[in-house]
């Protein structure tokens, strides 16, 4: 397995040199030319160029996104190099997606914004009217805080013009292979009200999903049922409106803004055994139906004074879904007792966060930003009574409200020694408090069990760094920086499990502790042939101790534990190259080694191990080249990606699981005419089944089969933008 990595890690390394030396070959001769449009992110919480960030960062573009055809994140996670997904470790966020990016996977590793307002990263909201998409790889625990331990994705929305009205317009219709029919409209008008002084922009967007998903009758069902197609349909529909109102001159602006979007599933989204398997045989014909409602309400006040600017960011975010599942197969499997069997969950989260911020724009030889940082939020997640038909009226019931505190101050400088040598320095004092509350009973669990406890810490995580400019094109960087997140707690019906998690030596799983990070990166980042093309590399280490890991145990439940120390280290490039002033190639590549270096005195764990859902390689090549047909104009867009396998999160230490590597190739052709732009497009044209994670199940898992959350299988359609 090693040499074939190592042999395909130089084959990816000929082949992109190769197309540098092509590239140099072809535009050597040439001079001037167009250059690549600058990308500029606020990455650091100001505005600067991409090529400027000491820190390994991707950007898509609107017309990227658009192009592209993106629509949630799975779309576009798969063009990033070093990160990776996997299905939310519960199975209550069906359709939520777990971020890993540099191998630090789990809940809450992974800072997730839009605009200013941190989110969980699970929410996966539609991608609709953003200006663009910023992944920052490594941790950005300084900036970003707790849930930044491996990156930060921030997903930037377009915001209201003082001056301009306009809009768009957009509609897709599309087929799934063997599957039912999709269809979406969205779009955006922005009027302002008061021509240089307040503005307001809408946006709306439906999206109806066919499904692929089949449930069959199996040969032991009671009652024989028809097969049902496409149980796994789905409804999305969702609005925004922000305004923005400009004052003193445009020194200060005020922007509020209200987002809302309402997720209806028929159904799972779910395989058993293996991706492919399109067919859910089941002995009831019952529906496994979920909801997923939420509302972001944000204000921005902005105010620009000759020496910097001051910025307050408050947001309140309310969330609330249900989600069910069907468990009838595991009472007949383990309690030998054939009944229908349905678990329904409930869950409300609230988040509110505020932040003060000031960013120096003062003459000097340092820059400054610094600010302060309060975040409260409060889930309750619930199971109402759980009925075994025949068997009990009270399986199994669940209250567990959780709330976290999290306040921190944090400040970050760079000092330019010269007007090429920068140095960097930067810190978070942070105090973060865990209060939960967990009551179970029902049947399955005996008397009524009470948990009750609060985990507080506090401590500081450091950023130092430095940047040197080579010459106006080529700068190298090196950064340590270290990151952390809280713990939390598990539930399980001990009189089912009690006696396997004391043979595992897993000791008092009531809990589990935080854990922390320490990184070390350096990198390149370099543009050549007069801008035409842009080569970054990084190469980086992490240090992780007490890394929490997902246990699955063979009472149907799984645990978070933690799992001693790992080593993570790897490297990224980036390569983007303009040959002729039509054509676009891009190439990206991402590995990652993942080790356990210390069990930390688990059982369950090997020295050696690979971390849970992080696959050594990603890559991506992608290609946009415009045309006329005719004097019609044209582009063509198509793109491949490569997900290396690794191992699932949901593992039994007895039956590991093993998610295969997949592969995604993606195509659209399209032309401007009089009433807009039209494509045609192929997503998934190989139609391959990607195995997106073997989840922990809502109630309990069935011995030995497994349900996998796949993608969506090769849809062919047409869709149809315009501007106005």
């Amino acid at each position: 397995m090693v040499r074939v990595e190592k042999r395909r890690a130089a084959g990816l390394l000929v082949g992109v040199a190769g197309l540098v030396v092509a590239a140099t070959s072809a535009l050597a001769q040439e001079e001037g030319g167009v250059e690549r449009e600058e990308i500029v992110v606020t990455a650091q919480r100001r505005a600067q160029s991409i090529q400027d960030v000491p820190i390994s960062i991707s950007a898509l573009s609107a017309e990227d996104i658009e192009r592209a055809g993106f629509s949630e994140f799975d779309d576009y996670a798969t063009r990033i190099p070093n990160l990776s997904f996997s299905a939310s470790g519960s199975s209550s966020t069906d359709g939520a997606l777990s971020i890993a990016i540099r191998g630090v996977f789990g809940n809450n590793t992974t800072g997730f914004y839009i605009d200013d307002s941190p989110l969980l990263a699970t929410l996966n909201p539609r991608v609709v009217d953003l200006e663009r998409i910023e992944v920052l790889r490594g941790p950005q625990g300084t900036l970003y805080g707790a849930r930044s331990m491996g990156g930060t994705v921030r997903l930037i929305t377009t915001q209201p013009d003082l001056d301009e009205t306009s809009g768009r317009a957009h509609a897709l219709v599309s087929t799934i292979h063997e599957g039912g029919m999709n269809y979406g409209v969205d779009g955006a008008v922005n009027v302002p009200v008061v021509p240089g002084v307040f503005a307001v922009r809408a946006v709306g967007y439906i999206q109806e999903n066919g499904g692929f998903i089949d449930r069959a009758s199996r040969d032991d069902a009671p009652t024989p049922f028809a097969r049902r197609k496409d149980i796994d349909s789905e409804s999305v529909q969702g609005l925004q409106l922000s305004g923005l109102l400009s004052l003193a001159g445009g020194d200060l602006t005020i922007a509020p803004r209200i987002m809302y979007e309402r997720t209806e599933r028929d159904g799972r989204t779910q395989a058993d055994f293996r991706a492919g398997n399109r067919v859910n045989l089941r002995q009831y014909d019952i529906d496994e139906p979920s909801e997923n409602e939420w509302t972001l309400a944000t204000l921005t006040a902005t105010y620009n004074a000759s020496f910097g600017t001051f910025l307050a960011a408050t947001s309140w975010f309310d969330r609330s879904y249900s989600d069910s599942e069907d468990f009838s197969e595991w009472t007949t499997a383990v309690l030998g007792f054939q009944g229908a069997s349905t678990t329904f969950s409930e869950t409300d989260q609230k988040i509110f966060s505020q932040e003060l911020r000031f960013v120096s724009g003062w003459e000097g030889p340092v820059d400054l930003t610094a600010g302060l940082f309060y975040q409260r939020s409060k889930s309750d997640w619930r199971f109402p009574t759980t009925i075994v038909e025949g068997f009990s009226d009270d399986a199994f019931n669940l209250d567990n409200p959780t709330k976290v505190t999290e306040k921190a101050v944090f400040a970050e400088a760079t000092w330019h020694a010269t007007d090429a040598l920068r140095f960097i320095v930067g810190a978070r004092a942070f105090k973060n408090e865990v209060d939960f509350h967990l009551r179970q009973g029902g049947d399955f669990i005996g008397p009524d069990e009470f948990y009750a406890g609060k985990q507080s810490e506090k401590g500081v995580t450091p950023k130092v760094g430095v940047q040197y400019d080579i010459d106006d094109d080529r700068m190298l960087y090196f950064t340590m920086s270290e990151g952390f997140r809280v713990g939390g707690v598990n539930f399980y019906a001990a009189a089912l499990c009690q006696a396997e998690i004391d043979g595992l030596g897993l000791g008092d799983t009531t809990t589990f502790d935080s854990d922390s990070l320490r990184s070390y990166e350096a990198g390149l980042k370099s543009s050549w042939l007069d801008r035409r093309m842009t080569v970054n590399v990084a190469a980086f280490r992490i240090d992780w101790k007490d890394l929490q890991q997902r246990q699955g145990l063979g009472c149907g439940f799984s645990l978070n534990v933690n799992a001693g120390e790992a080593r993570l280290q790897g490297a990224e490039l980036e390569f983007d190259l303009l040959p002729f002033d039509d054509t676009r190639i891009l190439f990206n590549v991402g590995y990652v080694d993942t080790e356990i270096t210390d069990t930390g005195g688990l059982s369950t764990v090997t020295r050696g191990q690979a971390i849970q859902n992080v696959p050594k390689w990603t890559w991506s090549v992608a290609l946009d080249q415009d045309f006329e047909i005719g004097s019609i104009p044209a582009f063509l867009h198509a793109d491949y990606s490569y997900t290396g396998g690794s191992w699932s999160g949901n593992n039994n230490p007895t039956t590991p699981l093993r998610r295969p590597a997949f592969q995604v190739a993606n195509a659209r052709l399209g032309a401007e005419f009089g009433l807009g732009r039209i494509s045609l497009f192929v997503d998934n044209v190989f139609d391959e089944a990607a195995n997106y994670a073997d989840i922990p199940p809502l109630g309990v898992q069935t011995p030995g089969r497994p349900r996998i959350v796949v993608n969506q299988p090769r849809t062919i359609g047409i869709e149809w933008r315009r501007s106005f």
